[in-house]
């Protein structure tokens, strides 16, 4: 392995706190063919039980992870009292068979004191004298995790210079700023094979199975100092890319579900639970002012519109999944109702995040307001790229950090691309207004309408249609009829099949909403018309 890497896993095997190792150990597992069927991000899991696998020989396993050195101080004050649970207490879960006893395993990424490893070797020869053999306590240490990791290495990872070279980059960020989202693509391009192989054949699925597990462990690793600084919506993020790259491969190679299914699902997972965890840290918080207040005068409503859709997509989930109704669900609804007057549009990369936010508050507002709300959304797009307007909305390709500079005049060059005239997301909102019959009001509108050109891409495949940069597609600009039949307008309004939406996604309505807010330039009328579908099956909260 390259010394660089070696350095770089050391040092994060120094540095990793208990939410930013057990992730990239979880794809150590996935690596060596464990279907990871349970993971929980706190420590103290209940029963003593972090992770839960099937390893390949379809033996259960369990394991508490811990950071730090186990000293004996340490060990009888709190790491023992989990172990009698982890070894002795049965898994509870509906994928493990239970009259198999599982192999249980204490990991974790510093070092196990001599009196610790006499104390577990006494422990694991009384459950053998009594004839409870199955009973045993392993343990997996910072050595052998390093040299997992080295092992991992030389059959996975990117072995080119420049690879490195992000990985190192992304993994000395500090942690409390934006993903470099551009960066990390660079790093699943360059480890995600999505091209014929030098010999001219496709990789096989063994390939790009393990090839999943290391982009996994590669972008765990890369984000963990945004882990660290438990910068949830950057984690939210940078999981969702992995993710898209995931079932880009999938969609390149014709991949059967169950080569990435297991990866998945912990992707998946980990999102949720950094959403539960942004949402307790909002709860926690006095304000949401980062930083200088003055200074942060600029973004504030800008952050305020990504809390917003994130936690609009929260509250959807937890429908969708039929979590029982408690405070947090009184808490999302308030914080949504309360902030709504703070959302801004920024840009049309904020468009996803606001539809979130709509979708969620038609489920909690039986009213006219959420509708009200689409119409002045409308309204807000014609005005700003409207004949007389700045121009100044971007498109879905500049994200907040690229325009600020221009919208508050402080930029030392000029834009060189103009917005006025053109409009990525109006075509799909207007759909949505017209699905809500508003009739009258639309043709007050639809002068101004008229006055936009409706632009979309679409990939050439499925594949592109994940990655982060694509240049190969089709764009399409249509140009609103001056005067419309309002049940033509209607009929393609309710159009709903989603068929540029690729089938690695389509049964994920959620995890479509997601990508699309990390993604807005894969927005069109038809994901969204697709979605509004969607997600009108989801209970109310």
């Amino acid at each position: 392995m390259n010394g660089v890497l070696e350095r770089v896993i050391e040092n994060w095997l120094d540095k990793a706190t208990e939410t930013s190792f057990q992730q990239p150990f979880c794809y150590m597992l996935s690596a060596e063919g464990h279907t990871i069927i349970h993971s929980t991000r706190h420590s103290a899991s209940e029963l003593g039980k972090d992770i839960i696998t099937i390893d390949s020989d379809g033996t259960p396993c369990a394991f508490q992870l811990k950071t730090g050195n186990i000293t004996l101080k340490k060990w009888q004050n709190e790491v023992s009292r989990q172990i009698d649970s982890l070894v002795v207490g049965k898994i509870v879960h509906s994928s493990v068979e239970t009259s198999q006893h599982h192999k249980s395993y204490l990991v974790t990424n510093g070092n196990i004191t001599e009196e610790v490893s006499f104390d577990i070797k006494g422990r694991n020869e009384t459950w053998s004298n009594q004839d409870q053999s199955y009973l045993r306590l392993r343990t997996i240490d910072r050595g052998e995790l390093f040299e997992k990791a080295k092992k991992l290495g030389t059959k996975l990872w990117p072995s080119e210079l420049t690879d490195i070279k992000t990985l190192l980059e992304m993994f000395l960020e500090s942690g409390k700023g934006i993903l470099p989202k551009q960066k990390l693509a660079s790093l699943f391009e360059s480890t995600i094979p999505l091209k014929f192989l030098k010999n001219g054949k496709a990789p096989s699925q063994k390939r790009c199975s393990r090839s999943i597990a290391s982009a996994g462990l590669l972008c765990a690793i890369a984000i963990s100092s945004f882990s660290n600084q438990n910068n949830h919506v950057a984690e939210i993020e940078a999981w969702i890319m992995y993710i898209a790259y995931m079932l880009a491969l999938a969609e390149r190679w014709h991949l059967s579900k169950n080569v990435y299914k297991s990866e998945l699902e912990i992707a998946t997972q980990f999102l949720y639970a950094s959403l539960a965890n942004l949402c307790d840290e909002i709860k926690d918080r006095t304000d949401l002012i980062e930083g200088n207040p003055l200074a942060d005068s600029y973004v504030y409503r800008i952050r305020i519109t990504w809390l917003l859709g994130l936690m609009s997509i929260y509250a959807l989930w937890r429908s969708s999944k039929g979590e029982p109704k408690d405070e947090t669900d009184d808490f999302l609804s308030e914080f949504c109702k309360e902030k709504r007057i703070q959302l801004k549009l920024w840009g049309e990369a904020a468009i996803p995040q606001i539809l979130a936010f709509f979708w969620y508050y038609r489920k909690i507002n039986a009213t006219r307001k959420p509708d009200d709300f689409l119409r002045n959304l409308i309204s807000s797009i014609c005005i700003y790229n409207g004949p007389k307007g700045g121009g100044l909305l971007a498109g879905p390709y500049y994200e907040a950090e690229d325009i600020l500079p221009y919208i508050f005049g402080i930029n030392e060059v000029p834009l060189m691309d103009s917005f006025k005239g053109e409009s990525y997301a109006l075509e799909g909102l207007v759909h949505l207004y017209t699905r809500r019959n508003w009739k009258q009001t639309m043709k007050g509108l639809w002068p101004g309408i008229t006055r936009l050109a409706s632009i979309s891409f679409k990939p050439e495949n499925f594949c592109d249609f994940y990655r982060w940069r694509n240049k190969e597609g089709t764009v399409k600009v249509v140009f609103p009829q001056h005067t419309q039949d309002w049940e033509e307008l209607k009929a393609l309004s309710f159009e709903s099949e989603g068929s540029c939406i690729p089938p690695t996604i389509k049964d994920d309505p959620i995890l479509v909403l997601l990508f699309l807010c990390v993604y807005p330039h894969r927005m069109n009328a038809e994901i969204i018309r697709w979605l509004d579908t969607q997600i009108k099956d989801i209970p109310r909260p």
